[in-house]
């Protein structure tokens, strides 16, 4: 996680290998780029997309969504408990070959989720005041912005399903949805630490845009995961649902943008009559 904040304070803009006679958008100024911060009523907005995101689609893609989605969840929630029990056991082979892979999620997770993100806007904060970069100040509030709305939203998350964590002993099928009980080992369901790591390199990997920040930030954030079901606070259903959470709420305070030097758009298309993807060049 650290190596990716260097690289994402350090990478230049846009490599320049570059013909002369044009200038490409990755070059121009960074002060040119907009303000050092995001808009309140642009956060506002992003805010108000998350809340009314289910109220967008038609019923027939509501359906489709549920019924994908519980499809992929009940495939899932059958590894709960061997998967639980293979890593977090201090012995066997699985226990001992994610030993390793889940170095960096011990760390974060030592550190604590907040706090790791603290640091990381305060470094992006830091680094574009020094060298003149609006993009890492803006990162940096985007970055604040996706910690405070992933709490919001895997916190009443929590409260509403009130699933057992694993080291109750109740088993992964044990929960009481809609008590809203703040007993810590009835607030499994999603894992806050996974969320808020997966948030974390969502943003960053989208606002670099670079493969190598990409691969270190989800590799982080997966060892996140890793780390929380080796625990004990974690069964594997719980790391999904708030992996894939943290994404899209990082991924929704990123301003979607077109590069004009990429000639290949992909949209994809989900319909109750056709799946596919659409590409266009």
């Amino acid at each position: 996680m650290v190596a990716c904040l260097v690289t994402l304070c350090l990478c230049p803009t846009v490599a320049c290998a570059q013909s002369a006679g044009t200038e490409p958008v990755g070059l121009v100024e960074p002060s040119k780029r907009g303000p050092w911060v995001p808009s309140l009523s642009s956060m506002g907005q992003n805010a108000l997309d998350i809340v009314r995101a289910p109220a967008t689609l038609s019923p027939s893609e509501q359906l489709l969504t549920i019924g994908v989605s519980g499809v992929a969840f009940s495939a899932v929630a059958a590894l709960d408990r061997p998967v639980y029990r293979g890593l977090h056991k201090q012995s066997g082979w699985a226990s001992n070959a994610t030993r390793p892979l889940a170095g960096p999620g011990r760390w974060f997770d030592r550190v604590g989720p907040d706090r790791m993100t603290y640091a990381t806007a305060g470094l992006l904060a830091t680094s574009g005041l020094v060298l003149g970069r609006r993009d890492l100040t803006r990162t940096s509030v985007r970055v604040m912005e996706a910690l405070v709305l992933t709490k919001a939203v895997t916190g009443f998350a929590k409260g509403l399903l009130n699933r057992s964590r694993p080291f109750a002993d109740e088993g992964p099928l044990k929960a009481d949805p809609g008590g809203f009980d703040s007993a810590h080992e009835e607030l499994s369901m999603p894992s806050g630490h996974t969320a808020r790591a997966f948030a974390l390199a969502s943003v960053l990997s989208h606002q670099a845009d670079r493969w190598y920040v990409s691969a270190l930030a989800y590799g982080g954030a997966a060892s996140v995961g890793m780390e929380r079901i080796r625990s004990g606070d974690h069964w594997l259903t719980d790391v999904a649902v708030g992996g894939a959470l943290g994404y899209l709420i990082g991924r929704s305070v990123v301003p979607s943008t077109t590069d004009p030097n990429n000639d290949v758009a992909y949209t994809p298309i989900l319909s109750t009559d056709r799946i596919g993807l659409s590409i266009q060049f």
